[in-house]
């Protein structure tokens, strides 16, 4: 079941498809730091991030029509923001073939980074979805507990409960060589 906060921001979409401009300034302030770490996920450069959510909230607007109310809709933000980011880094591939073929020239540390970054992706994705939402919004978004309680519309305690369990699955997972 969606909750409260996804069917608001779906109710806000609806609204832009029937024409109330207003709807979209609302969505963007709801939504713009959680499109910005989206964003940012694909990018990894802070200077094209305003271009892709500029562009992604004007696809937004325009694909608003096609929004169904039955899903989510950060999930159909997320793709929307993602899909813009990853066109972004495909057109601003400036290296040469040879250069990103030749495996000799990356260095052992960023080998190991890559493998770290697959096995936590791998790790996360054993979670359920409100436990790797609480893990993202601390670790990556910068979050603080009581921010993430409040944006969840959880208790402190209960929020810090599920953070403590899901750091627990994660380790297990991990040494269970799951990875």
């Amino acid at each position: 079941m969606r909750n409260k906060e996804d069917k608001k921001i779906g109710k806000l979409i609806v609204k832009i498809a029937c024409g109330k401009n207003s709807a979209l300034d609302e969505l963007f302030y709801k939504t713009k730091e959680q499109m910005y770490f989206v964003a940012y996920r694909y990018l990894r450069d802070k200077s094209k991030i305003s271009d892709v959510l500029n562009d992604s909230y004007f696809k937004i607007y325009r694909a608003s029509a096609s929004y169904k109310p039955s899903q989510s809709a950060r999930n159909w933000m997320y793709t929307i923001v993602k899909n813009t980011a990853l066109t972004y880094t495909r057109t601003d591939i400036s290296r040469d073939e040879s250069e990103l073929t030749d495996v000799s020239a990356c260095s052992s540390d960023f080998v190991d980074d890559c493998i770290e970054d697959l096995s936590l992706k791998a790790a996360l994705s054993s979670l359920d979805t409100e436990s790797r939402t609480i893990i993202v919004m601390k670790f990556w978004g910068g979050y603080t507990f009581a921010e993430i309680a409040d944006e969840m519309k959880l208790p402190l305690t209960t929020l810090y409960g599920r953070y403590k369990s899901a750091l627990k699955v994660i380790e297990k997972y991990i040494k269970e060589g799951n990875v």
